[in-house]
């Protein structure tokens, strides 16, 4: 395969945006960002953005629909077609809503709305558009392993994979990974800090098998050892990231969420590398908080910064629910992807008539039952896993 050149500290983003008020304000949100470093560049037809994609780097494209040359999926289609590399996010009007889902479904990483985009949720798309799609360039074809490479697999997997969940006072903790083969490329740890701190980790290296799962073994050594020494979450993303630049090369690249829970308290904070969003759930099953991503996945860019997001106050009931890609890309047939939406129910569906939440173990449980319900019985194309941690009291 080619090698992917690595991205640079700033990234080009070309939006594609016919009205001024509109282009202003998406641009000044970009150039604003915390933890990325975003150059704008604005296009007001698709004319204009074909052109200057033919001679400009970039690195990925915020496009409206409907442009003064093109209008609809057309629009998409083009620059698809001439850049089928190049992360595409859709930006539409709620008019457009059913396009944007159906670009979606065609190859577009993600869709924003006009008048709801907040910076958070854009460099969110954005984070998890590029480290998808340099992701999905990367994916191996499955190879055929020898019967001592899929033994050394499950060794890996089997050993590296908590087995129990630690008792924290006040909290319910548990987790399960369902690896795609013989391992899998997804991290899930906890571990106590020298503070009396708990750190949670869930991530996902690309791809799965054995190449994965060593770089999960990898990348959980790091985790460990900067814990051990007290280094800050956004320092231990940081440090990860400029060591495993040197083991990831060119062909993969790891999204990591790691959370820190306070002893004896009620205030979790985290950091995300380029993670699919958790969510905090409140005793009623409502969603209460979305927790996007703080940077780039590990191993894109050279001396990325991670910023902690500041404390979230967890209240008696409230659940946070952690997945991996592999579940939300979960496929059924003419409907889609399971989606965090296929999440938020399967949570609701374990909220008693009280209002009050069963066990995390209970939860991860149903999240996993929708899923293979969602499926058909199917085997997901990629390592699903799930972390769920509630408040009891």
């Amino acid at each position: 395969m080619s090698n992917i050149p690595k991205i640079p500290k700033t990234l080009h983003v070309l939006l594609v945006e016919d009205d001024p008020a509109d282009a202003f304000l998406i641009r000044s949100m970009l150039e604003e960002a915390r933890g990325t470093s975003f150059k704008a560049n604005v296009a007001s037809s698709l004319g204009d953005a074909l052109a200057w994609l033919a001679s400009n780097p970039c690195h990925a494209v915020v496009l409206d629909l409907s442009l003064p040359d093109s209008r609809g999926l057309a629009t998409f289609h083009q620059v698809r077609q001439e850049h089928p590399a190049l992360p595409v996010v859709v930006l539409t009007g709620l008019d457009d809503e059913s396009l944007a889902l159906q670009a979606v479904s065609e190859g577009a990483q993600d869709f924003l709305v006009k008048g709801q985009v907040r910076e958070r949720r854009l460099t969110q798309a954005l984070h998890h558009a590029i480290g998808r799609q340099r992701r999905l360039l990367r994916v191996e074809r499955a190879l055929e392993h020898s019967q001592e490479e899929e033994r050394v697999a499950r060794e890996i997997a089997k050993h590296l994979l908590p087995t129990t969940a630690p008792k924290i006072e006040g909290f319910d903790l548990f987790g399960h990974s369902i690896p795609r083969g013989a391992s899998g490329g997804d991290l899930l740890d906890w571990y106590q800090m020298p503070s009396g701190a708990w750190r949670i980790a869930i991530g996902d290296v690309t791809g799965h098998g054995l190449g994965p799962s060593l770089l999960m073994a990898t990348t959980r050594a790091y985790l460990r050892a900067y814990a051990s020494m007290g280094v800050s979450i956004e320092e231990t993303l940081e440090k990860t990231n400029a060591a495993l630049m040197e083991d990831l090369g060119d062909s993969r690249n790891v999204t990591l969420f790691l959370a820190e829970l306070e002893p004896g308290g009620r205030k979790l904070t985290y950091a995300s590398a380029g993670h699919v969003p958790g969510i905090l759930f409140d005793g009623n099953g409502a969603v209460r908080e979305r927790l996007f991503s703080t940077g780039l996945p590990l191993g894109v860019i050279e001396n990325a910064n991670y910023p902690k997001e500041e404390p979230l106050e967890i209240e008696a009931g409230d659940l946070l629910v952690f997945p991996t890609d592999g579940v939300l890309d979960a496929v059924r047939s003419n409907q889609g992807h399971f989606g965090v939406d296929g999440v938020i129910q399967a949570v609701r569906q374990r909220v008693t008539n009280r209002g009050g939440l069963v066990t995390a173990e209970n939860v991860v449980e149903s999240i996993f039952t929708c899923v293979a319900t969602w499926t058909q019985g199917k085997e997901p194309a990629d390592d699903c896993t799930v972390v769920a941690l509630r408040c009891m009291a």
